[in-house]
């Protein structure tokens, strides 16, 4: 089929931009975009056709922060939208390409979520800004939920990665969904060893919750028999909040283990590879790339038990899921004291994400929505 794919930000590492990587290999899409940067992201996409659409009418929004200003002005660019492409379907991602739908018919929209911001994580965002700062996200997010509530209903087909997600979109969007579970290539990954530390990679952002991390390993008591805490992670420099939260991370785990922002791809490979085991402790993740990547690396994952993680890791099995810190505390140690439960652990990890999770199941079912976006039932 000839596909459109629409993602307003491709300029990070994420989980996200991992799957539009893999849905570009499969259809070789055109891709729109309001901001790319490529020497933030995966350097695969530099292969694509990304065509970067400039706003018009929120040009004055060039004063504001960032953050508001990048929501803003991609706002205007996939509601205006007119595809001139020949096309066979629309497939939108982050969060406001479903905007695209406004002038461009047959969707199929992979919503990773609903914009956290402006709905479950709302109250949890307000109350980290100051004054001036609730006085300019106030209107906005007023005006964007009156302009998704517009536009949702005309969408095609919704997909999405998680019941988590799926629950989301129910409750604050109105509408069903099909989850199409992402994969990973398992035979990008391997073990290497089991080494003293415990490795927790994600963008590096406060919703990721790293502190809940290095207060378990920290209660563990595990760094006074040599092991560590690593965090690695992609940040967006120009994000002052981002830079802020890594410095206080940074101050965080001194004498107890390291930080490190924007790693080549192979290097975070190579940690996963010699970990001892894999630490995840986001804010209700949608669905969570990371646990998947770490049990194809045949590392047990210690995660909070809330969100995306209850879906991808068998408790017990190839993986804890902890309620608190005093939890993940309690399982790092468990498995601290034997590594045998860690490579057990570890290879059963591998096996249920080969079983489960591979791209060839995501792409079988990704097909047929497509398609049926399209309105074809072939």
């Amino acid at each position: 089929m000839d596909v459109v794919l629409l993602q307003p930000f491709i300029h990070t590492k994420g989980g996200l931009e991992k799957v539009v990587l893999e849905v570009a290999r499969r259809y070789d899409p055109i891709i729109y975009t309001y901001r790319y940067v490529p020497e933030a992201t995966f350097e695969e996409l530099r292969e694509f056709d990304i065509r970067v659409v400039r706003p018009v009418l929120s040009l004055p929004a060039s004063v504001l922060p960032s953050r508001l200003r990048w929501g803003i002005q991609s706002g205007e660019v996939f509601w205006s939208l007119r595809i001139k492409d020949d096309y066979d379907v629309v497939n939108a991602h982050g969060t406001p390409s479903e905007w695209g739908r406004n002038h461009n018919p047959r969707m199929m929209w992979y919503c990773h979520t609903p914009n956290r911001e402006a709905y479950d994580l709302y109250e949890w965002r307000m109350g980290q800004r100051g004054i001036l700062g609730k006085l300019a996200f106030w209107p906005s997010i007023r005006i964007f939920r009156h302009l998704e509530a517009k536009v949702v209903p005309k969408i095609e087909k919704i997909c999405t990665n998680s019941t988590n997600s799926q629950a989301r979109i129910r409750n604050y969007l109105g509408r069903e969904s099909e989850i199409i579970y992402p994969g990973v290539n398992a035979n990008d990954y391997k073990c290497a060893d089991y080494e003293k530390f415990f490795l927790y990679p994600s963008r590096i952002t406060p919703e990721k919750r790293f502190e809940m991390a290095v207060e378990a390993f920290r209660k563990s008591g595990l760094h006074a028999f040599g092991f560590r805490i690593i965090i690695a992670g992609s940040l967006q420099l120009e994000r002052k909040e981002h830079v802020q939260y890594y410095n206080q991370l940074c101050e965080l785990v001194k004498g107890i283990g390291e930080v490190r922002a924007n790693i080549p791809y192979s290097e975070l490979r190579s940690l996963y590879s010699r970990c001892y085991a894999v630490l995840f402790t986001p804010v209700n993740e949608d669905f969570g790339i990371i646990p998947l990547e770490a049990m194809a690396s045949e590392k047990p994952v210690v995660a909070v038990d809330e969100g995306g993680p209850r879906e991808t890791i068998v408790h017990k099995r190839t993986g804890f899921l902890a309620k608190n810190t005093d939890e993940m505390a309690l399982y790092m140690n468990a498995l601290a004291s034997d590594q045998s439960v860690a490579e057990k652990m570890g290879r059963a990890g591998r096996q249920h994400v080969i079983a489960n999770f591979s791209w060839d199941n995501f792409f079988r079912k990704y097909e047929v929505a497509l398609r049926e976006a399209a309105g074809s039932s072939k």
